[in-house]
């Protein structure tokens, strides 16, 4: 598989504290790659290094073969780089529809008309389709997490990052949200993938990168790197002697 995104030595730093410390990563096309740690590990810094929320102090991080270090948010959203948020934060005065169109028609150069029967299609493949003229302030936190990878999703991404989806969803919810996920793997789609629930996590990617203050731990098949002491020390408190 040809290499999609790579970060080389990055590192970022707020003041004195290093939340990413000299990680360096990579992910092909079509692969889904999981990421945990514990708080503070420096997950969600590392996707805005990735989106360009953020920019390193140090290494760069490259896209296509291209580097995008400098590169900005929007224009990386219209190279293919798609995200959602761990919190939910619709325009909750727009209807459903009108919330993908805004990330089609932003995140793209297509026209709002071109926008119409992708924005459809996509409503469809996140179940949210019967739910395509309610007001997004009326959806139940799992409709807003539905309809926060179905915006991410009208960007027409290459890579798309997800930041703990599935967080506060009861079991049978994160069940159907990771069916979802699954389904939406077996178009190609390559997905960098943050998640305290691991069973949901290593049920759905192919790879598992594990770090901790900021720094790469593990990086391999996902079984192989629950299973590693550790692992399993830093993440779930097991001692390792």
């Amino acid at each position: 598989m040809a290499e999609l995104l790579r970060l080389d030595g990055a590192s970022k730093l707020f003041g004195s504290l290093v939340v990413i410390d000299d990680l360096s990563m990579h992910l092909d096309e079509g692969e889904a790659l999981g990421v945990i740690g514990p708080n503070g590990a420096g997950k969600t810094t590392l996707f805005n290094l990735i989106s360009g929320g953020l920019k390193p102090n140090a290494g760069t991080v490259r896209f296509g073969g291209r580097d995008i270090t400098a590169v900005s948010p929007h224009r990386r959203c219209k190279m293919g780089i798609g995200r959602s948020y761990q919190i939910p934060h619709p325009f909750e005065g727009m209807t459903v529809f009108e919330n993908l169109l805004v990330g089609a028609c932003f995140g793209t150069d297509r026209a709002e008309k071109q926008c119409y029967e992708p924005c459809a299609q996509i409503l469809e493949q996140t179940g949210l389709i019967a739910k395509a003229n309610r007001l997004a302030g009326s959806l139940t936190l799992l409709e807003r997490k539905r309809l926060e990878l179905a915006r991410a999703l009208a960007s027409g991404p290459r890579v798309l990052l997800l930041d703990e989806i599935a967080g506060g969803l009861t079991e049978a919810e994160c069940s159907e949200l990771v069916e979802t996920i699954r389904e939406i793997r077996t178009t190609g789609m390559s997905i960098i993938w943050i998640e305290h629930i691991v069973h949901a996590l290593v049920s759905v990617v192919d790879r598992l990168m594990v770090i901790n203050f900021g720094r790469l731990i593990e990086d391999g098949d996902p079984h192989a790197v629950m299973k590693s002491p550790m692992v399993q020390e830093i993440y779930m408190g097991i001692s390792a002697e």
